[in-house]
C-alpha cells in the first residue's frame, strides 16, 4: 500500500496532547496562562521569553517580510495554487489505476476494471502528466500581473517558452517533461520570459498603437517583439548546448538541482522548514506562504517519482516528505499543531478559552486554526512558544520514522480522499478488498 495509514494519526494526536501541557509554563486547563504564570511567580521565564519573542521579531520579521513580498515566491505560489485542481484530480485516479492489490482479469470485478481502466487513464495523463505546462502558465501570469503586464498573453509566451526549453516534439521523449520532471524548467522559463517581456516594456522597444485600437489588439502588438526575441533566444540557446552538451536544458537543470532534490527529502530538511514556518507563524507573518512557496516544487517532484515508481509496480516508493506528509502529521489541527490545544481549552476554567475553543473546533478539524492563534492568543504569547515551535518537531520525528519504518506509508496522491481508508486504511480492510477483487466470475 502507498498511500498513507491513518491510525497512528491518533497516536500522534496524544502525543502532540501531552507534550503541549509538559511544554507550556501553564496548562490551559487553568486560568489564562498569563495570569496563572504570573500567580505561580515564573515573571523570570516570562521575560526571558519575551526577550527571544523581540529578538526574533526585529531579526527573523525583516527578512520574512522580504521573502513574503518577493515576486518571483509569489508566483510560484501563486502558480501551484492554479495546478492543484489539476494534480488533486489526477490524484484520485491513483488508486483505481494503480490499485493496492493485484487485479485477477478473470474475476468480475477484474473484468469490469480492465474496461474501465483505458477510459481513465487519458485523464491522469492529461493532469498529472501535464503539470509543468500548468506551472509555466500559472507562474508567467501571475509574475505578469505583479509587473503590470497583460496577464493571459504572458502565461501563453511562458507556455511556449517552456515547450522550446523542453525541445517539444510530437513524439519526443523530452516530453517527460511536461510532467512533474519539468517542474524546475517551467519555473525558470517563466521567470526569463517575463523577465525578457518586462525589460522590453520598460524600455520602449515594441510596437506601440493608439488608444482608438482595441485592448487586446494592442497588447497582441505590443507582445510581437519581445516574443519573438524570447522565442529566438531559446531556440538558439538549444541549438548552442545540444552542440556542446548533446543534452536539452530540462536534462541539465535536473541534473544541477537532483543534489538538492535529495538533500530536501531528509529528516533536517522537514525539520528546517517546519521550525522557520512555525517561528514566523508566532511573529505574525504567514510563514507557510513562503516555506510551501519554496517547497512546492520539490514536492510536485517527489510526487510524480512516487506515482512513476507506483505505475511499475515498486514495492517502495522512493520519497517521504511531500504536501500530504506535511498535512497529515505536521499539521494536526493548523500550524503548530494545535488541535490537542483546543481538546484541553474545551476543558477549560476560563470562559475566554472554553469560548474560543468551541469557535475553533470545527476549523481545526480541517487544519485552520487562525481562530485558536488569535483568540487564546498563541501568536506573540510567549507562554505558547516552547510548544507551537518543538510541538509539531516531535511529530515530525515520530511520522518520519514510522514511515521509514513501513509502520506509516508513503504517498502517492495529493488528495485527502487518496491517503483515506480503504486507499491504504486496516490491515482487515486490504484482506477483504482483495478477497472481493480475486472472486471468480460464476455462472448462474
Amino acid at each position: 500500500m502507498h498511500y498513507g495509514k491513518r491510525f497512528p494519526f491518533v497516536d500522534l494526536l496524544i502525543v502532540t496532547m501531552i507534550t503541549y501541557g509538559r511544554l507550556s509554563l501553564s496548562g490551559v486547563v487553568g486560568d489564562l496562562p498569563g495570569e496563572t504564570t504570573i500567580r505561580k511567580g515564573r515573571s523570570m521565564n516570562i521575560q526571558l521569553m519575551n526577550v527571544a519573542v523581540d529578538i526574533i521579531e526585529q531579526r527573523l520579521a525583516p527578512l520574512a517580510n522580504v521573502l513574503t513580498r518577493n515576486n518571483h515566491i509569489t508566483a510560484m505560489r501563486d502558480s501551484f495554487a492554479l495546478a492543484m485542481p489539476f494534480v488533486i484530480v489526477g490524484s484520485l485516479l491513483v488508486p483505481i489505476l494503480f490499485p493496492p492489490v493485484s487485479i485477477d482479469g478473470a474475476s468480475r470485478f477484474g473484468q469490469v476494471y480492465l474496461l474501465l481502466r483505458p477510459i481513465l487513464l487519458p485523464t491522469f495523463q492529461l493532469t498529472i502528466g501535464l503539470v509543468a505546462l500548468i506551472v509555466a502558465f500559472g507562474a508567467s501570469a501571475s509574475l505578469a500581473k505583479q509587473y503590470r503586464l497583460p496577464e493571459r498573453l504572458c502565461g501563453l509566451t511562458g507556455c511556449l517558452a517552456f515547450l522550446l526549453f523542453i525541445g517539444f516534439r510530437e513524439t519526443a521523449v523530452s516530453n517527460v517533461y511536461l510532467g512533474g520532471m519539468g517542474i524546475f524548467t517551467a519555473l525558470i522559463s517563466s521567470t526569463y520570459s517575463i523577465e525578457i517581456i518586462r525589460f522590453f516594456y520598460k524600455k520602449g522597444w515594441c510596437i506601440r498603437l493608439p488608444d482608438e485600437v482595441p485592448l487586446m489588439t494592442r497588447n497582441g502588438f505590443q507582445l510581437l517583439i519581445p516574443l519573438l526575441v524570447v522565442m529566438l533566444s531559446i531556440s538558439v540557446m538549444n541549438a548552442i548546448l545540444l552542440q556542446t552538451t548533446g543534452r536539452i536544458v530540462p536534462e541539465l537543470i535536473s541534473e544541477a538541482v537532483r543534489p538538492l532534490v535529495l538533500a530536501s527529502d531528509t529528516l533536517m530538511a522537514v525539520l528546517i522548514s517546519l521550525f522557520i514556518c512555525n517561528l514566523l507563524w508566532f511573529i505574525g507573518i504567514h510563514g507557510a506562504l513562503i516555506i510551501t512557496g519554496i517547497m512546492n516544487p520539490f514536492w510536485m517532484t517527489y510526487l510524480f517519482e512516487n506515482q512513476q515508481a507506483l505505475a511499475a509496480g515498486s514495492p517502495t516508493l522512493p520519497h517521504i516528505y511531500l504536501q500530504g506528509f506535511w498535512d497529515f502529521y505536521l499539521l494536526i489541527g493548523g500550524i503548530g499543531s494545535t488541535l490537542p490545544l483546543v481538546l484541553m481549552a474545551m476543558r477549560s476554567r476560563s470562559r475566554q478559552l472554553k469560548s474560543v475553543a468551541k469557535i475553533g473546533l470545527l476549523p481545526s478539524l480541517f487544519n485552520i486554526n487562525e481562530p485558536i492563534l488569535f483568540g487564546f492568543p498563541v501568536i506573540m504569547n510567549p507562554v505558547f512558544l516552547l510548544p507551537f515551535l518543538f510541538v509539531p518537531l516531535i511529530n515530525a520525528c515520530i511520522a518520519w520514522y514510522l514511515t521509514q519504518l513501513g509502520i506509516l506509508d508513503r504517498a502517492g496522491g495529493d488528495a485527502a480522499m487518496v491517503d483515506a481508508f480503504p486507499a491504504g486504511g486496516s490491515m482487515v480492510g486490504e484482506r477483504q478488498l482483495e478477497k472481493f477483487v480475486h472472486e471468480p466470475v460464476r455462472d448462474v
